[in-house]
């Protein structure tokens, strides 16, 4: 599970110039992933592989995308 994984992240930097920030997988794919990495939450994931960890029970398959945070505009009046 990790090297495929890695292998979407990889393939999303060769093709977008930039890592993803998140991976999206379901309940399943999580507890096969840590069970892996012998870790037992999603905190401990996110840290571990350096992208936010969203859990979507609809998912088929993993997916990694990069999500874009809007910055904070200052409002000068």
């Amino acid at each position: 599970m990790l090297s495929y994984i890695l292998g979407m992240a990889f393939r999303f930097e060769r093709e977008h110039g930039f890592l993803p920030s998140s991976l999206y997988l379901n309940q399943c794919h999580m507890r096969y992933l840590c069970a892996e990495l012998g870790i037992s939450a999603a905190k401990q994931l996110s840290e571990r592989l350096g992208l936010a960890v969203m859990v979507h029970p609809g998912l088929a398959r993993p997916q990694v995308m990069h999500i874009v945070q809007p910055q904070k505009v200052a409002n000068y009046h």
